[in-house]
């Protein structure tokens, strides 16, 4: 993209200038470039099918890079992704859905409440079930996230999404005054009421 003008975008290729048709937008993407820092021992994820070198690149596929030269990307194989075909993204942490059909030896979820409005069975099941040998969970209120996960996956009406965003308000609001109240005082009780004095005959 070039720039905009009076409501229309002007795109370019090889030096001429074209208007978007944005009354056929369903017929095409529009993409923004951004730079991500990428090392050989990095993970990447593809954020889109494409085709780099004969090899054919499949949305959300993971990747270890093993070498960067001039502007290409070597990964495990020794494929070559060039720079005519860089739909990628860093792959250390990805999303429950990015990361379906996907093992690792390990995972971290983070679920805090949100998030909860997306949270239903089937996106928990995903997210849990992808380690091989152990997982750790991260979230700011269990109570909250028990109710969300019990959830049943089916596609909801406006209504019930709207239902599911107040709902989702209230439970940032009772977490919020949760984390203000003060602790509870410890009571230190004499052993004999703890129950823990006896005596022997």
């Amino acid at each position: 993209m070039l720039r905009r003008e009076q409501g229309q975008v002007v795109v370019g290729r090889g030096g001429q200038e074209k208007l978007l048709p944005l009354s056929s937008a369903a017929r095409f993407n529009l993409y923004e470039r951004e730079k991500i820092e990428v090392a050989p021992g990095d993970r990447i994820r593809v954020s889109k099918n494409f085709q780099s070198a004969g090899r054919r690149f499949r949305n959300n596929e993971l990747l270890t890079v093993t070498g960067i030269e001039e502007g290409r990307i070597t990964v495990e194989g020794g494929e070559i992704i060039s720079r005519g075909g860089l739909h990628i993204d860093q792959g250390v942490c990805v999303t429950s859905h990015a990361s379906q059909g996907k093992t690792v030896d390990q995972v971290i979820v983070s679920c805090p409440v949100r998030s909860f409005s997306h949270t239903n069975q089937a996106q928990f099941y995903v997210s849990m079930s992808r380690a091989r040998a152990a997982m750790y969970l991260f979230t700011d209120s269990k109570v909250a996230l028990r109710e969300a996960v019990c959830r049943p996956s089916e596609r909801l009406s406006p209504w019930e999404l709207l239902e599911g965003n107040r709902r989702e308000r209230v439970l940032v609001k009772q977490a919020q005054q949760a984390q203000k109240r003060p602790p509870i005082p410890a009571i230190d009780f004499p052993a004999q009421e703890r129950g823990l004095g006896y005596e022997r005959g």
